[in-house]
């Protein structure tokens, strides 16, 4: 019995360093005018908002106002998920400066179930960066938490000049990153794309 939880330990930690935090090199545009996905997964939901015509429950337009105050009076809601499998490192979009940071304590419920038209669990553990192109538009890539993704880590703080592709944080075992993009991008995501961090393009202004 000793031998066998021995080797499943092991397999795990091997599991654990060696796929689970691999960070492979990726081909980043270096083009400020795209934005690219900052994470390894699937696009569950593509998303119009608008702040004065919202059509959703009062929970959850509540949380989309609190999210989407501070970066524009509409834009787009994009909703990646990840599983165990992807890599769970986060990148920057596009080059520029994070403006704020906010971490919220929530639940864990489980990300892969799809409680609204959003696929989001606004109730969920999560972090924000509210982030600035060099162009001036403000942006915001959410960490979302989830029944296995218990802890998030932020690698950034406020002030920091980060380049596209740049690494920006961390989701322990799978969950999911939602981006929220200003009204004047044109939006390339569609619903069912696979996603590669770094590589993969969103939006292009």
């Amino acid at each position: 019995m000793f031998y066998v939880f021995a080797t499943c330990c092991a397999v795990f930690f091997i599991y654990y360093q060696f796929w689970f935090l691999r960070k492979p090199e990726r081909n980043i545009p270096n083009n400020n005018s795209v934005y690219v996905c900052p994470v390894n997964g699937k696009v569950v939901s593509v998303n119009k908002w608008n702040t004065e015509s919202l059509i959703v429950t009062k929970k959850d337009f509540g949380a989309i106002n609190v999210w989407t105050k501070d970066v524009d009076t509409a834009g787009t809601m994009i909703s990646i998920q990840m599983t165990p499998l992807n890599v769970h490192y986060q990148r920057a979009p596009v080059g520029g400066k994070v403006i704020s940071e906010k971490y919220c304590k929530g639940s864990f419920h489980n990300a892969i179930d799809m409680p609204n038209n959003y696929g989001i669990r606004f109730e969920n553990e999560n972090n924000e960066f509210l982030l600035e192109t060099t162009s001036g538009k403000r942006y915001k890539v959410i960490q979302i938490a989830g029944f296995l993704a218990r802890r998030i880590v932020d690698f950034t703080h406020p002030g920091e000049e980060l380049k596209q592709g740049d690494v920006i944080g961390l989701i322990k075992f799978g969950s999911q990153v939602t981006v929220l993009l200003p009204h004047d991008v044109t939006v390339t995501a569609h619903v069912g794309d696979i996603t590669i961090d770094g590589e993969t393009i969103l939006a292009k202004e």
